[in-house]
């Protein structure tokens, strides 16, 4: 497996021709099709599958698969300069049991298989900001699971009652499908998702949920969840409390641009490592026991408004995002955390599929945290930049390249320079 990236790199370059699209030379590229179902243009990899897929599509199951590989290193600063070479295999599941010929008004999502092999440059680089957000799970180590398994239930109305079990990255999709789960889009964890949110919401967990949903998505939520992390049990033991999820959006237009504004706040009701050290209780000899606090919470604004989009395609357009948030100092590593983003979607009339973006992220650390490593190893806020380009190379292939510039936060180390390279095979 190790030499596959390399094998696909080749491959992108005998495929970029795209030879078997259609002949005219005289054509716009945009309005070229595949004459037929032929290896280089089907939209995945196994094609139709003598027609079972669009079959099964049709009576409501739906298939997702894709091998994910990342040939990433720290270029010059950060804790090592190394390149590691990892591979995420995902298999996902869309049930609808009305179409299945079964119930109205139940859909059950699945991610069946969240395989993660390989190694990752998370800890060479800037453990504090995970430089590879899909390869945070199930853990940030070689790991297998079922991340995601959850029930949603038709209440009327827009309102929908969910249960199962819940994966923060599949979750995100359905707050903003087109953030790219760390295989489309940025990789560093930083930029598209809260980092205030540990402790408060466990990234893989069971949940509960009352959802209300729109023309434009998910609209409010209310989540009840295990706080404990699941990432590769079961759980339902709730050993450290729950912890309480709310969620309200505002859609908006920005002349004809859609937008929308998202309040995500949580609380958690356990008992959590107090960074607070004037509590803590000195064991002689030379041994300490830190305080527990009850409660912990955080709260994060969310904004994405489109500045451009093409009328003739709707797959095309320019999208702002930023975000903002507070948390518990005293039990939180971070503090204030904030990022922006610029991402374009078909970045050309003739290359609609491929996407690119640039963006930059700050995640303020509590004081309490960082006293707890003066003077041995002092921290400094952590903060960074990325940029990426995905390319389409035959609609089931698609191979990024991505810049990071990262502050690790120990102020012992310099700034990490992060090169990446990404191939994602949909099968």
């Amino acid at each position: 497996m190790r030499f596959l990236l390399a094998l696909s790199v080749v491959f992108s370059f005998l495929c970029a021709p795209r030879l078997d699209y259609a002949q005219e030379s005289n054509a716009p590229c945009h309005e070229t099709s595949c004459c037929c179902d032929c290896l280089l243009c089907r939209d995945q990899l196994t094609g139709d599958w003598y027609g079972h897929r669009a079959s099964l599509a049709q009576n409501g199951i739906v298939f997702e698969s894709a091998l994910t590989q990342f040939y990433q290193g720290v270029a010059s600063g950060g804790a090592e300069q190394t390149f590691r070479y990892g591979d995420k295999l995902d298999l996902s599941i869309l049930a609808d049991t009305g179409r299945m010929g079964l119930w109205q008004g139940g859909k059950i999502k699945v991610h069946a298989a969240d395989w993660q092999f390989g190694q990752n440059v998370i800890a060479d680089a800037a453990g504090l900001a995970p430089v590879n957000a899909n390869l945070v799970s199930p853990v940030p180590e070689p790991s297998f699971a079922l991340t995601h398994l959850l029930y949603e239930h038709e209440l009327g109305g827009g309102f929908a009652a969910v249960v199962g079990r819940n994966n923060t990255l599949d979750f995100w999709e359905t707050l903003y499908p087109d953030y790219g789960c760390g295989v489309d889009g940025f990789m560093n964890l930083s930029i598209p998702m809260p980092m205030n949110a540990t402790p408060s919401m466990p990234f893989i967990t069971n949940i509960a949920a009352i959802m209300k949903a729109g023309d434009r998505g998910l609209q409010a939520a209310f989540v009840v969840m295990e706080s404990q992390e699941s990432p590769t049990t079961v759980g339902l033991d709730f050993p450290n409390g729950i912890t309480f999820v709310g969620l309200a959006r505002k859609n908006t237009s920005f002349g004809s641009l859609p937008g929308s504004h998202t309040v995500l706040a949580t609380y958690a009701t356990g008992e959590y490592t107090s960074f607070d050290t004037s509590d803590w209780v000195i064991i002689p000899p030379g041994g300490v026991m830190p305080a527990q606090q009850t409660g912990t919470w955080k709260v994060q604004y969310l904004a994405e408004q489109r500045l451009w989009a093409d009328p003739s395609n709707d797959r095309r357009y320019t999208k702002l995002f930023g975000r903002v948030g507070v948390s518990d100092e005293e039990t939180s590593p971070y503090g204030l955390t904030a990022s922006v983003s610029l991402e374009a979607f078909g970045t050309m009339d003739c290359r609609p599929n491929d996407r690119m973006g640039v963006g930059y992220f700050y995640s303020g650390l509590n004081s309490d945290f960082k006293s707890l490593f003066v003077p041995a190893n002092p921290l400094e806020n952590v903060h960074g930049g990325e940029v990426y380009y995905n390319a389409e190379i035959t609609p089931w292939f698609h191979l990024t390249g991505d810049l990071q510039v990262i502050n690790p936060g120990p102020q012992a180390l310099d700034t990490a320079i992060v090169l990446g390279l990404r191939g994602k095979i949909d099968f």
